[in-house]
């Protein structure tokens, strides 16, 4: 008889700060051993992982399900797919759906529709907007991970609060122990300048970028901080786009000592690695909020990224359809975002692969620092006895092109088409469950809602 459900052998393990060349083994989905390869007890599968590195399960605290409202964009079973397919374990869902997720019953909605789709595990944000600081109290006792919110116009129309909704809101979440993810943007900067462009004629792609410039997300950031010290609620803050927004946050971090709030921040491989010059040749496929900004904003990212400013890496998969993405003649017609769950890893990888940040930094941005920063620490974001065994193994060395007409995600299109990535995902484990196995994903039903500890 088996004494393990699962054991790894032969592969390089990220464990610590470090890569050890060891075997892990796993039962009832937790890590139960640890050791030699020569020492690896029996198990119902085993996985030769020679040649191959073993990370902590990949964490994905940014996406949009569309799942319920625009499923014809994507659902829980083709998004949670998609995770698995690209290696990611865990995924943290936004709530602008359609109901929004701003009480109970919205959210035991979406709670249903995880449950029976879902194929990794995955949390779920509650909604702050206009009146819903009654809410705010019955949603975290009902499990969700974070709060989320808007402060400009976005997909599902969610009206931002005004600034003395927020600063009563980010108070009753601190009383409810979560974390307030800000999409930080100055909408009073962002709607004139669309009207602005519109009454111009300006239809290009550029346009965009324009509407939303560096000191809308500056602007939303301070005030956010600000807000958030003030009611000493933990802050993250999403999708860093600028080197002022980044600066801002660097500054809050070194001066936390003076206020009560924890400051967080994410960016994505959108922000790292494209930027104003890309809009000509990518058009309408690269919109997304924020705006992907200039070249001394990507510099000014990756810095972050190595100084720990940025304390994650997120995709904000954002699906649409690839018709509602080229519909309309002016790029304002068209909705902002795109799938980022099959591309993000391997984006990453290959940026490894450059020496542009290490692997051990690469694991504190995409498991640690998510676990930690959202209270699922130390269940998951590392490989030790008594964790969840959730696994990203990779192939460090594994060339290909990107094509997003092989996605598993129901959005085939993405500004990466034709990337020459180095590195993949090849396993993907959740809970001693494997998802993925050299790109075929097993869509069965497995995943679990994940709740702060």
């Amino acid at each position: 008889m088996s004494s393990a459900d699962l054991v790894i052998k032969e592969g390089r393990v990220a464990i610590s700060s470090s890569l050890r060349s060891c075997a892990i083994a796993a039962k009832d989905g937790k890590v139960t051993w640890i050791g030699a390869n020569s020492s690896a007890p029996s198990a119902r599968r085993v996985i030769d992982a020679s040649g191959l590195v073993v990370l902590p399960g990949v964490i994905d605290v940014h996406v949009h399900m569309r799942d319920p409202g625009a499923t014809y964009k994507e659902d829980f079973r083709s998004g949670t797919a998609a995770a698995a397919a690209g290696g990611v374990t865990t995924v943290f869902d936004m709530p602008n759906n359609s109901p929004p997720t701003m009480d109970a019953d919205s959210l035991g909605r979406k709670v249903r529709a995880a449950e029976e789709k879902a194929v990794v595990d995955y949390a779920l944000y509650g909604l702050l907007t206009r009146g819903s600081s009654r809410e705010i109290a019955p949603l975290a006792e009902a499990g969700v991970i974070g709060f989320k919110c808007y402060m400009a116009e976005t997909t599902g129309s969610v009206a931002p609060p005004s600034e003395d909704e927020m600063r009563e809101e980010l108070a009753l979440v601190r009383m409810a122990g979560r974390r307030v993810s800000v999409h930080a943007e100055d909408d009073s900067i962002i709607r004139p300048r669309i009207s602005k462009l519109r009454e111009a004629g300006r239809v290009d792609a550029l346009a965009h970028y324009e509407s939303r410039p560096e000191v809308a997300e500056e602007r939303a950031v301070s005030r956010a901080i600000a807000l958030a010290r003030e009611a000493r609620c933990d802050l993250h803050i999403a999708h860093l786009s600028s080197a002022a927004g980044a600066s801002d946050v660097r500054t809050a971090k070194r001066s936390r000592s003076r206020g009560g709030a924890d400051v967080t921040s994410e960016t994505c491989p959108q922000y790292l690695l494209l930027d104003r010059a890309d809009y000509a040749e990518k058009g309408s496929i690269m919109k997304v909020n924020p705006s992907v900004k200039r070249k001394e904003d990507r510099l000014a990212l990756w810095r972050a990224v190595r100084d720990g400013t940025v304390d994650m890496i997120a995709t904000d998969h954002a699906p649409h359809s690839a018709e509602e993405k080229t519909a309309g003649d002016s790029i304002f017609d068209r909705p902002s975002g795109f799938p980022g769950l099959e591309t993000s890893v391997a984006l990453m990888l290959t940026c490894v692969n450059r020496g542009l940040l290490s692997l051990s930094r690469y694991v504190r941005l995409t498991s640690e620092g998510p676990s930690k920063a959202w209270g699922l620490y130390p269940k998951k974001g590392r490989i030790a006895l008594g964790s969840d065994a959730d696994f990203t193994i990779v192939d460090m060395k594994r060339e290909w092109r990107i094509d997003p007409a092989r996605f598993v995600s129901k959005a085939k299109y993405s500004p990466f088409e034709g990337f020459e990535a180095k590195g993949a995902a090849v396993y993907t484990i959740v809970r001693g469950g494997v998802v993925m196995d050299n790109g075929h994903v097993d869509a069965r039903s497995r995943g679990e809602m994940q709740r702060p500890l």
